[in-house]
């Protein structure tokens, strides 16, 4: 498991980190290397979809630019987020509020998972069970990739999403 917070970590990643070697949480990276890994991490994301953009694929009809588009969206949240997986093949992943609802809520699916393989197809399950009165997503393309896409659509409803212009300071 890694903690990798946002494209561009600040001080909030850096108590995180504290708090999790503090409390040996997990084994971690020394904080120096961190901030290499998460840059890594986010730039090979932003990467990927400017690549994809450039080959005429949408996310409409590729699957890896859905993904993208997903966890881009993720990073321009305020709220927390996490993946979950196994393997090669299995994964999950969602938005922090439906993570909780679906954690708080074990014991309705924690008999299904009978050995480990199956905790994160359950999950999946579960997930994907819980849909919000209301979601709000936004997508902060850096502006250097050289490529906005005029039409983008949201990641969880499939409707085409407002395009504005934001120019953001944050202390984080």
């Amino acid at each position: 498991m890694i903690y990798v917070g946002k494209s561009n970590p600040k001080d909030k990643v850096r108590r995180c980190h504290e708090i999790i070697n503090r409390e040996q949480l997990s084994h971690i990276f020394p904080l120096k290397d961190y901030y290499d890994y998460v840059w890594f991490f986010w730039v090979r994301l932003t990467s990927m979809w400017t690549s994809k953009l450039q080959h005429g694929m949408t996310v409409e009809s590729d699957k890896i630019m859905q993904e993208l588009l997903t966890m881009l969206t993720y990073d321009s949240s305020e709220q927390g987020w996490a993946v979950f997986s196994r393997g090669l093949y299995d994964m999950t992943k969602g938005k922090g509020d439906i993570l909780l609802t679906v954690l708080d809520n074990s014991k309705q699916w924690e008999d299904k998972v009978d050995y480990p393989d199956k905790f994160v197809p359950v999950m999946n399950e579960a997930i994907s069970g819980v849909h919000p009165e209301h979601h709000c997503n936004r997508l902060i393309l850096p502006g250097q990739t050289g490529h906005i896409p005029e039409r983008v659509v949201c990641s969880e409803c499939g409707r085409t999403m407002d395009k504005y212009v934001m120019y953001r300071c944050c202390t984080d």
